[in-house]
């Protein structure tokens, strides 16, 4: 199956198989570390062990290198240039100095666009406002691929039946005692994967409160047999949890 149609961009037969969503990133003239993991983690999530790079041309089926994931080679490559993964679950399209575009499955998004689709995408809208200047084309990729959903600000914002909404009620079930620390680790992080899968967007000062419990939960350890010297203990895990839920509610 072709990834791009006759004007270089993905095909739309492509991306309606796996129900595969489209994301602006930045770039500059060339490609990056930061487009290197966003493709090589792609690959990781889609299960691909082989990048293939394309140098598209108008009009005929361009040969594809062979490389495998993180390879020095796909670093400081100049656009046009598609890197799409050999089981055809995601591509990187660099059509042109200043932007690129992922595209893929949930899978292959989740490594790619770990940040979710809506909060990459309103990212982009600010970086291309700010860039207008040197890349005109910016604000009107921005304006092709706009959030889909609101940003919550508050905990009152937020649906219950969201993966966010999930967040929230697990950090006051452990600040009530009614569940462990591990449980609520546990919980709240499959939570929050299944957040940013689905593109839920927040911004501050809920983005704060939620990135705070997420450097909390480095600092404990799920298993107590890893338990490391100065990891949280449950109850400064609650306790630190209650405190921000006061503060935020």
């Amino acid at each position: 199956m072709a990834v791009l149609d006759g004007q270089g961009n993905f095909s739309e037969k492509w991306l309606s198989a796996g129900e595969k969503k489209n994301v602006p990133v930045t770039a500059g003239s060339r490609t990056d570390g930061s487009l290197v993991r966003r493709i090589t983690e792609g690959c990781r999530t889609a299960g691909a062990d082989v990048v293939l790079v394309v140098r598209p041309s108008a009009g005929t089926a361009p040969p594809a290198d062979r490389l495998p994931p993180a390879d020095p080679g796909l670093v400081a490559l100049p656009p046009p240039l598609l890197l799409v993964t050999a089981n055809l679950e995601g591509a990187v399209l660099f059509p042109e100095p200043g932007y690129a575009l992922v595209a893929g499955t949930s899978a292959f998004l989740a490594g790619a666009a770990p940040e979710g689709v809506d909060q990459a995408r309103a990212r982009f809208a600010r970086y291309a406002r700010a860039a207008a200047r040197r890349w005109p084309v910016l604000e009107s990729t921005a304006r092709s691929f706009p959030p889909r959903q609101i940003a919550w600000k508050y905990p009152s914002d937020v649906p219950e039946a969201t993966a966010t909404g999930q967040q929230l009620a697990l950090m006051r079930d452990v600040a009530a005692g009614r569940c462990t620390g591990a449980e609520f680790a546990v919980g709240w992080l499959n939570a929050r994967r299944r957040s940013q899968q689905q593109g839920e967007r927040v911004r501050d000062p809920l983005e704060t409160l939620l990135d705070r419990v997420f450097s909390l939960l480095e600092d404990y350890s799920i298993d107590p047999r890893f338990k490391e010297p100065g990891d949280l203990s449950d109850d400064e895990l609650q306790n630190a949890v209650t405190e921000l839920l006061l503060k935020a509610e």
